[in-house]
This record gives C-alpha cells, structure tokens and sequence, in this order.
C-alpha cells in the first residue's frame, strides 16, 4: 500500500531534476569546502542541504515529483515507494543528514568536526547515488 500522501508531493517537470542535481552538487562542494577552512555548522548545513536536493533530483527523475512536506523525513518514504534504486544504503545516508537538520539549525551548540565530517560524507554518497539515478534515468 502506498504510503505517501499527495500532500507530501508536487507534480514537476522531469527536466527540472538536472536543476536539483546542480543545486545538490553545488552544496555537496560548499560542504567540503566549510570543512577544510574548519566551519563545522555551515559545513554540514550545506551537507544536509545537499542530500534534500538530491532526494529531488532523484525523485524527479524517477517519477516528475518532489517532495514538498514540511517535515523532511516524509521525503524517505516518498523515494521508497517511488525510486526503486533507493536502498538501504541511500537510506542510511539520508537518514544520517536529516536527522541532524534540526540539531544544525536550531540549537544554540555548535557541530563537532566529527559530526560535520560524518554529515559530508553522507552527503558525498548520497549525491554520487542521486548523480547516477538522474544520469541513468536520462532526466
């Protein structure tokens, strides 16, 4: 049975997924960048960010949707039921990103370099996987 309500997607064109996957890219090298100059937090708020765009720029490629729920974690269950390539190693990487978010962004601690250099790495993976979904699928 299919889990994903209608609410947690919107309907896009599928050319829109080389957009997400510039976007996930994009963030994935500002990741690496802010962990090297030693900018824990903004390196991996640009890790999480990266792994959001890169769950679109799968999912639009694979099915002309996106995930638009406010709370990111629905966008897992979404690529479940709609990106057959989207196993269990995707969804560690994810999972590993937006557990974080909320730490990142709305607590007053900082990242640990360890912490930052996980959330890089997730991302890493994950856009390599997203990368070959959009490169495949021809989007």
């Amino acid at each position: 049975m299919d889990m994903v309500r209608n609410a947690d997607v919107r309907v896009v064109p599928r050319g829109e997924a080389r957009l997400a996957k510039a976007k996930a890219d994009e963030f994935a090298k500002t990741s690496a960048s802010e962990v090297i100059a030693g900018r824990w937090s903004s390196a991996g708020l640009a890790a999480i960010h990266a792994g959001i765009s890169a769950a679109d720029a799968a999912l639009i490629s694979v099915a002309g949707v996106r995930g638009v729920a406010q709370d990111h974690h629905a966008i897992v269950t979404v690529l479940e039921s709609r990106v057959p390539a989207f196993g269990t190693a995707q969804r560690r990487h994810l999972a590993g990103l937006l557990k974080m978010k909320n730490t990142v962004e709305y607590e007053r601690r900082g990242l640990t370099e360890t912490e930052a250099r996980q959330l890089v790495d997730h991302a890493r993976r994950f856009v390599d996987w997203a990368d070959g979904v959009v490169d495949d699928s021809g989007a």
